[in-house]
């Protein structure tokens, strides 16, 4: 369900990255937690997901933080050319980087933009009382947005900022290998670091890497797509999906109310059980263990490896 919120204040963090606060005109927030992210309806055909950074314990109010990204889809010039007082329809939030355990030890990684998450995720466990150690990597002293309120949580030295121009391209292996025994890494930002972290999982005693990506797989436009056939299972409709077609689009053209947001495989908003066939997953929001069940699918960006697939639609 949509609610109307009002944007209450618009935070300059960085040359580039902003911060927004949404208050809500009627009712409350519902579900927040770190890792969650909200959709803003940013026009008719304009919806983006921004990751939470902050938000009150009465539901009343949310913070994202955007960066703007000239060379984008546009979603990020459309928050930015945003102005106090203005009105817009969100949706969520929804999580599929979530916080998982207890006390354990976790280390963050963050990139870039990608420390909005992280920066909740730091707050959650220091109020668990657990063991954390947050790693925030940017390119210059001027791009860490939220250097600021990550030293406000009083880590000390379990906080560390990474500047590539003054220190030079972070270690991530050596980063992986100093996780203690059984300790798991969050990672969000650009790709070339998440593939880095991805790269080195092996090196961690007995943890798991959870990550959240800003983009699909790079190799998945670049991956063969045949043509196949999805099923209806409540009225057994057979409907064709071409090379160049996605599911989303197919059932769409024929009318289907299917919920999508991002488009690009990210959000989950159109995640769809599968009751039989095999799936080609093209997706940034499933783990590997998710996938290899073939239970449901993004259907925005994923396919078939079988000729058929029959979704519970």
């Amino acid at each position: 369900m949509n609610l109307s919120a009002k944007l209450i204040a618009k935070t300059e963090l960085s040359p580039d990255i902003a911060a927004f606060r949404f208050a809500l005109l009627a009712g409350r927030f519902t579900g927040m937690e770190p890792g969650a992210h909200v959709d803003i309806h940013l026009g008719a055909d304009l919806v983006r997901q921004y990751s939470l950074c902050d938000w009150d314990a009465a539901g009343s109010w949310i913070e994202v933080a955007v960066k703007r990204e000239v060379g984008g889809r546009g979603g990020s010039l459309a928050m930015h050319a945003l102005a106090v007082g203005e009105v817009l329809s969100l949706g969520g939030p929804r999580n599929h980087f979530s916080l998982q355990g207890g006390t354990g030890h976790a280390t963050l990684i963050a990139g870039g933009i990608g420390a909005t998450p992280i920066l909740a995720m730091a707050r959650e466990l220091i109020a668990r009382g657990a063991d954390l150690r947050v790693v925030y990597l940017v390119r210059s002293r001027t791009e860490a947005a939220l250097h600021g309120r990550f030293t406000a949580l009083g880590l000390g030295d379990r906080y560390r900022l990474h500047c590539d121009d003054a220190e030079g391209l972070c270690d991530i292996s050596a980063l992986m290998r100093g996780v203690p025994p059984g300790g798991d890494v969050y990672c969000c930002g650009p790709e070339p670091m998440l593939n880095a972290v991805l790269a080195s999982e092996h090196e961690l005693r007995g943890g798991k890497v959870r990550f959240e990506r800003f983009a699909a797989a790079q190799d998945a436009d670049a991956a063969p797509k045949g043509q196949f056939e999805v099923e209806l299972a409540s009225c057994g409709t057979v409907l064709p999906v071409g090379p160049e077609q996605s599911i989303l689009a197919v059932l769409r053209d024929h009318g289907l109310p299917v919920e999508f947001g991002c488009a690009e495989g990210l959000c989950g908003a159109c995640m769809t059980d599968v009751l039989s066939g095999e799936i080609d997953h093209r997706d940034g929001v499933l783990t590997e263990e998710e996938q290899a069940g073939n239970a449901f699918m993004c259907i925005c960006v994923s396919r078939a490896k079988s000729a058929r697939l029959v979704l519970d639609l």
